[in-house]
């Protein structure tokens, strides 16, 4: 069993919903090897301190996928979320495979699905995955870019909505 904070097959029909009554901050969740959840959401802390950016930043995404919800979410909450989620991807910590990072605000939230291997989220990937959902999917538009080559995707969400 591993912690995590979301995860499923990037085309599965699974996935796990956040739930909306969660207040902000930083969350992980066990789950099992199909992405199904194996218990409720844990708090690990508060909404992390907006930091300066890294000075080693990962290259462009190669060959990103980018999908779109006929959605919206709140782009006041949105800001707050990427900014809380980018220091955190900031801090270079490396996640097990079959785990996934969520940063809640409001009603929005901010997360990494890593499908295999180790890896580790970067705020110049996820700015460049908003930039290109921006584009997609429109500045309030719900999405995900997935990149096949590093097995996971960056996405933004509403809370109660299946995710990864």
């Amino acid at each position: 069993m591993r912690l995590i904070a979301l995860l499923a097959a990037p085309l599965a029909v699974q996935g796990f919903i956040f739930p909306a009554d969660r207040p902000d901050g930083v969350y992980t969740v066990a789950i099992d090897d199909d992405g199904n959840a194996l218990g409720e959401p844990r708090l690990v802390s508060a909404l992390p301190d907006t930091a300066k950016l890294s000075r080693r930043q990962a290259p462009a995404l190669p060959n990103p996928q980018t999908s779109c919800h006929n959605r919206a979410l709140v782009v006041s909450d949105w800001n707050v979320a990427l900014s809380a989620f980018n220091s955190l991807c900031d801090k270079g910590e490396h996640y097990p495979a079959n785990t996934s990072v969520v940063v809640s605000v409001g009603s929005t939230i901010a997360y990494l699905c890593n499908y295999q291997n180790s890896n580790r989220c970067w705020s110049s990937e996820s700015n460049e995955a908003n930039q290109r959902i921006n584009r997609q999917c429109g500045n309030s538009g719900i999405g995900w870019v997935y990149v096949d080559q590093y097995k996971k995707s960056y996405g933004r969400e509403n809370k109660d909505v299946s995710i990864c």
